[in-house]
């Protein structure tokens, strides 16, 4: 599993036949490498999946927002926007069931574009604030923590922090999420 298994001596991405296989997600099926461009392509309508790259004897863990995947709301998946709005500095948090995901987010900007806070809901994403957000967390990890504060009494704080640490278990690097605009 820390390893590149089966694929270790792959010179050439299996899908495009081109790039250099060095990077597999952790949360797709199968364990296959995939060159730079693949693993974004793959990517666009998953942004919250967990990505790593091979560094030669290990894997390291690497943002889709690093590699260069810019998410964009207010058209259907993959479509571009021809006016696009970045969001607030380009530093936007995006909180789900996997862990907190730093991500490259672009608003509509054409003339018959909802409001930012509509574009995010209508993407299952539930804003912290009503005004210039900059952090949400997915409907998926607000049903669940529903669930679990019912069943197991989970306080908030302790279930940030659990999915804090899927993020980085190391403790060294800890996750600051803006709560306010």
């Amino acid at each position: 599993y820390d390893g590149c298994g089966d694929y270790i001596h792959d010179t050439i991405c299996s899908s495009c036949y081109s790039g250099t296989p060095r990077f597999w997600c952790k949360d797709c099926f199968g364990t296959e490498l995939c060159c730079h461009d693949c693993i974004v392509a793959t990517h666009t309508k998953n942004p919250m999946h967990r990505i790593q790259e091979w560094r030669g004897s290990y894997f390291m863990t690497v943002s889709l927002k690093k590699l260069g995947l810019h998410v964009q709301l207010g058209h259907p998946g993959g479509a571009k926007c021809l006016l696009p709005k970045r969001a607030f500095n380009d530093d936007f948090t995006l909180i789900d069931t996997n862990g907190i995901h730093k991500i490259s987010l672009d608003f509509c900007g054409c003339e018959t574009a909802q409001m930012h806070m509509k574009q995010l809901l209508r993407t299952t994403w539930f804003p912290v604030t009503t005004t210039d957000p900059r952090t949400t967390a997915t409907f998926r990890i607000l049903e669940q923590y529903h669930i679990l504060s019912f069943e197991s009494k989970c306080s908030s704080y302790e279930f940030y922090h659990t999915i804090a640490r899927l993020s980085d278990n190391t403790g060294l690097y800890p996750r600051k999420v803006c709560l306010t605009s």
